[in-house]
């Protein structure tokens, strides 16, 4: 049996909405809105199967394509500020394997009236899967989208 190699990638992505860190925090914090905003693409959808916003607590959610599922991540968090961090960790499998997982931070900053999130990605790949771009690709969609609710409300 052959062995691929793990890799690893850091990733810091920033954006500045126009609305407070409370709010943005809200649509963090906010299982529904979460759903809304944090699909990876146009093609999948979120469904909710656990969500436990709370130090502990525990979510998992379903990414699906025409309604079959395509992977599912199971996310963990370790610490929360409200309006200021999250801290948590993400697992991510697919119908048959493990595919990785990333520690997640957030940091919401007041800029005038509005934030500045800076997300940042720790992430590893098991087994040559392509993770590492498909996580970077989906969380810079998914913050162009959250940056989009503030802009329709």
């Amino acid at each position: 049996m052959s062995h691929k190699t793990m890799v690893h990638r850091t990733t810091t992505l920033e954006r500045t909405y126009a609305a407070s860190p409370q709010r943005t925090f809200h649509a963090w914090e906010n299982p529904e809105m979460r759903r809304i905003w944090g699909s990876p693409s146009d093609q999948v959808e979120i469904r909710n199967d656990a969500a436990d916003f709370r130090v502990g607590g525990e979510d998992i959610q379903t990414c699906l394509v025409e309604g079959h599922p395509v992977a599912t991540v199971h996310g963990r968090y370790h610490d929360i500020v409200p309006d200021a961090r999250i801290v948590y960790t993400e697992v991510i499998r697919d119908d048959a394997q493990l595919q990785g997982m990333s520690l997640v931070s957030a940091e919401f900053i007041a800029e005038g009236t509005g934030t500045r999130l800076v997300v940042t990605l720790q992430t590893i790949a098991v087994d040559g899967s392509e993770l590492l771009a498909e996580v970077e690709i989906g969380w810079i969609s998914a913050l162009d989208r959250l940056g989009a609710l503030f802009v329709e409300a």
